[in-house]
């Protein structure tokens, strides 16, 4: 539904503040912080109409109202995840198990294949550009596997780079940054930085050593395929969440935690929950919040219900 959301940040940390209005006219705080890889929702409070959304933000919360916008709220992506997804995400998004166990699968193939590598060589700035057959093969599956992901949306005739360019309609993949762990030399790596204006270089480099070995053998080096596995990697988290990646206890889980730092920068790109809120029988007479500057929200509803997204 088209509402009218604040935007408000502290002034000191990384913690930001969703404010809207909801269908039966309630107002709703959703506090939002950076943990783990990801923006994620810290708290809920949803209070009366008797309240200001923007004297409650400046006078108890003490945020700085940034913007303000008319945008729908409660709409996902069909098999799109972004931030503030967290709940029923299985549901959500639409999860096959086993899809997603043949998906892990997969992935942990190709990480484990990069980590062979890695026992040889060092992902400094020279081995970066350290070229073989080993690597021919992982930079190869890595995009052959990638590419099938792709093919799972059916974007244009689906056949080529330029057809899967159309998910930057649904998505910024350029928020996603991956850090190698456990190496002395720090690597950060983020394979969709400026797709939506040139060309993937490690995508290029695939195609021509695949099609032309002879010419282009020098193009399949350790830093196109780790671009690839990472594309891989970020790819696995739009369709089914890092949640699944990162909280959970499996081979393939384990082999991302033990390997790569996945973090969501600079986001922007997000759902927007929808919440109502009720008093129980119980919570009638709720307990006020007090916020630390002595403000007080009477009357606070004590049971909240997030809303299932809508698709489209």
């Amino acid at each position: 539904m088209l509402t009218e959301v604040t935007f408000a940040k502290a002034k000191h940390g990384k913690e930001s503040l969703i404010a809207y209005k909801n269908d039966k006219n309630q107002r709703v705080f959703i506090d939002v912080k950076h943990t783990d890889f990801a923006p994620g929702i810290h708290s809920v409070v949803i209070v009366d109409n008797r309240y200001d959304i923007d004297l409650v933000i400046k006078n108890a919360y003490q945020y700085q109202i940034e913007d303000k916008k008319r945008i729908e709220i409660g709409v996902k992506k069909k098999h799109i995840w972004k931030p503030l997804l967290q709940e029923n995400i299985e549901k959500e998004l639409d999860i096959d198990v086993y899809e997603l166990c043949r998906a892990k699968r997969n992935l942990s193939i190709l990480i484990q294949r990069l980590q062979d590598v890695l026992m040889y060589i060092e992902p400094s700035e020279n081995g970066l550009k350290a070229y073989s057959h080993k690597l021919r093969e992982l930079l190869i599956l890595a995009c052959t596997d990638l590419e099938c992901t792709f093919k799972n949306y059916k974007f244009g005739k689906n056949e080529r780079i330029s057809d899967y360019k159309q998910i930057l309609k649904l998505i910024d993949l350029s928020k996603y940054k991956i850090a190698l762990v456990s190496y002395s030399v720090k690597y950060d790596c983020n394979p969709f930085k400026n797709w939506e204006t040139d060309k993937l270089d490690w995508y290029d480099a695939y195609n021509k050593t695949k099609h032309n070995r002879n010419d282009a053998f020098n193009l399949a080096t350790l830093e196109n395929c780790l671009n690839a596995v990472c594309a891989n990697i970020i790819m696995f988290c739009v369709r089914y969440s890092p949640y699944l990646l990162y909280h959970e206890n499996d081979a393939c889980s384990n082999l991302v935690r033990n390997t790569f730092d996945v973090r969501i920068e600079d986001e922007a790109d997000f759902y927007i929950p929808v919440f109502e809120g009720e008093r129980t029988c119980s919570g009638a007479f709720s307990v006020p919040i007090r916020f630390p500057n002595g403000q007080v929200l009477e009357d606070v509803f004590d049971r909240k219900t997030q809303l299932v997204f809508i698709e489209k």
